[in-house]
């Protein structure tokens, strides 16, 4: 019931925050959508589109397509923002294979629609890359990204004529919350293996001798049956470390191992077949056996399963669907993290040493699951930091009047709605709403996009959030990596440098500088590619008349004069124009993520541009 309230508190926070937006741009999946693409693995940034027909049984919200692999994503919408206060609104299978079969049918039916479509409409660039590229697409994924809760777990099987491989990929507001809470930090806790289960692992220590005793190293292979009951006890907290691979074995179950497990001649290569799981664990009763090299792990703290999510998912619903697991093993890399004996030799933060340790364990040890940049750097210093004076730093007022207020810089995704769900209803959620109004937060890849535009990397933040993420810690790498610069005297380690205040306060200004150009963008009602033409827009702004605006002043006054409104619808336009010109045959949302597109508009439109001020 605990859990089931907080789910409900968390959807009703996530639902506000959409219809908060639906109530400026007038529509409700569209932004709904662009609060869930954050937690959705993927690396490029879709295109963002809206097309329905309802009695065709018609719908397409977004898409984006890999060339490199001919694969093709589609993004569908099933949105309900009304529910009962009292129950988790829940959607079944039917449901969300009805969802996924309105995106099935827009690419079965291209060709009906082009023939009747309004030939200036942005949905036209789908259709026109779906017929182009019919014979060479292999791959179709639906997302189906409901705001109910599906969860049966079920997978959805769809098929698409001439195309090898469609799957379905449902992401529900049970798996958003999930994920949420996973990324808002995790709490020792201890798996008693011998007392609980009556069982122990037994590993093989892996020597060491030029180690400086930062880690202990065990390889071997734990009980499928075993793993499967603690994953069936522990759920989540196994794999908080490893958000990604646990949430990718919802829908899309890993088939192969499934198969094997359910063939009584094929178990028993099990352990062959599949490359097992990597953890860590923060200490363990762990003793030898012996005289031998082998050890007993009768218990662990914080065990954490860094790669092998959905293999330990799979697993385990081969468990719950009784079929025998006896005689299955998975094979296991366990690494006990002795940062707390460094901690008082090395004087260095070991709870800062834990995350950057994990974090290379999980990025090296996940090549089959993607783990996303942002969310292998949202521990550094840097993140830490720009949150911290986002807590202590307040809004300016105009008017005389105290500071109320402050932004809210998300460093985790979910990280607000879990920090309101963590006080109190009433004055509490009340007071720390009105500390930080929902307009006010901002998440790390959101502030990596407004700072990429700004600084003239339009192309860059076309490209979606992880990219533009990537590229902003590159260029403020001062702030969170150590560097070696060569002298005279030879290789010298230059010190990781801090963040000011006004650094915290021109980042948040690149964002009301966003935010002043989209507003007037959507008050011109320009037809299509929204997004593009806004960080073309700010680029250019910047380009231009960088040297004009301050951005302290942007802070201070907390958004652009009026004075540049004018010159923003100007540009914008501009923008717009020649985004659909250049692209010619191309794709104009592909178009705007290269970078010759940034140099032709700075080219062709910078001269004409520069003498409006």
């Amino acid at each position: 019931m605990i859990e089931e309230k907080r789910k409900l508190e968390f959807l009703q926070e996530f639902l506000d925050t959409v219809e908060q937006k639906a109530n400026l741009i007038g529509s409700r999946q569209t932004p709904f959508l662009q609060e869930v693409l954050p937690y959705i693995n993927v690396e490029d940034e879709p295109t963002l589109i809206y097309f329905s027909k309802r009695d065709l049984k018609l719908q397409i919200n977004g898409y984006l397509y890999f060339e490199d692999t001919n694969a093709l994503n589609l993004y569908v919408v099933d949105y309900e923002p009304l529910f009962t206060n009292d129950s988790i609104p829940v959607v079944n299978m039917t449901t969300i294979k009805e969802v996924a079969n309105k995106a099935k049918r827009f690419f079965t039916n291209v060709d009906s629609i082009f023939e009747t479509a309004d030939k200036s409409m942005e949905f036209l660039d789908l259709i026109k890359l779906i017929r182009s590229n019919r014979n060479e697409i292999e791959e179709v994924n639906i997302f189906v990204v409901s705001s109910k809760f599906y969860l049966t777990n079920k997978p959805i099987d769809l098929s698409i004529p001439g195309i090898e491989t469609v799957n379905v990929h449902v992401w529900d507001m049970d798996r958003v919350y999930k994920l949420s809470e996973a990324e808002q930090g995790i709490r020792d806790f201890d798996i008693q293996f011998e007392e609980e289960y009556n069982s122990t692992i037994q590993l093989m220590h892996v020597p060491n001798p030029l180690g400086n005793g930062l880690i202990d190293c065990y390889i071997g292979a734990i009980p499928a049956a075993l793993l499967a009951k603690l994953y069936d006890d522990w759920g989540p907290k196994l794999v908080e470390r490893n958000v990604r691979s646990f949430l990718q074995a919802r829908g899309g179950t890993n088939r192969g191992i499934r198969d094997t497990l359910k063939d009584s001649e094929q178990r028993e290569l099990f352990v062959s077949y599949n490359n097992g799981i990597s953890s860590v664990a923060k200490s363990g009763d762990i003793v030898q056996v012996g005289d031998s090299n082998l050890y007993e792990i009768k218990s662990l703290t914080s065990w954490q399963i860094v790669n092998g999510g959905q293999t330990t998912a799979s697993i385990h619903q081969a468990y719950k669907n009784e079929i025998d697991l006896d005689g299955v093993y998975v094979q296991t890399k366990l690494t006990i993290l002795n940062t707390a004996e460094v901690n008082t030799v090395q004087n260095v933060d070991r709870h800062d040493l834990e995350d950057q340790l994990i974090a290379k364990i999980s990025e090296y040890a996940n090549t089959q699951n993607k783990i996303n940049k942002s969310d292998l750097l949202a521990n550094t210093r840097f993140m830490s930091d720009i949150e911290k004076l986002s807590r202590n730093t307040w809004i300016p007022t105009l008017d005389n009047r105290k500071e109320e207020s402050k932004w809210y810089f998300e460093r985790a995704r979910g990280q607000y709605m879990v920090d309101i769900s963590r006080r109190l209803k009433g004055k509490e959620q009340t007071a720390f709403k009105k500390m930080y109004p929902k307009e006010k937060v901002i998440t790390k890849v959101e502030l990596a996009k407004y700072f990429m535009s700004w600084d003239g990397y339009p192309h860059v933040s076309s490209k979606g959030g992880e990219e533009a993420f990537k590229k902003f810690m590159d260029l403020n790498s001062q702030y969170w990596k150590q560097s070696l610069n060569t002298n005279d005297d030879g290789e010298v380690t230059k010190p990781i440098q801090n963040i000011s205040n006004d650094f915290y306060k021109e980042l948040i200004a690149r964002r009301l500088i966003n935010a002043y150009v989209a507003e007037i963008i959507d008050e011109l009602k320009l037809k299509g590619y929204r997004a593009n033409v806004i960080y073309y827009t700010v680029a250019m702004l910047g380009h231009l008349y960088k040297d004009r605006i301050s951005l302290i002043e942007v802070w201070n006054k907390q958004g652009l004069s009026d004075e540049w409104r004018d010159v923003v619808r100007i540009i914008a336009t501009n923008a717009l124009n020649y985004l659909r010109e250049s692209a010619g045959d191309q794709n104009v949302t592909q178009w705007a993520k290269k970078q010759g597109c940034w140099d032709g508009f700075i080219k062709e439109s910078s001269a004409v541009l520069r003498a409006l001020v």
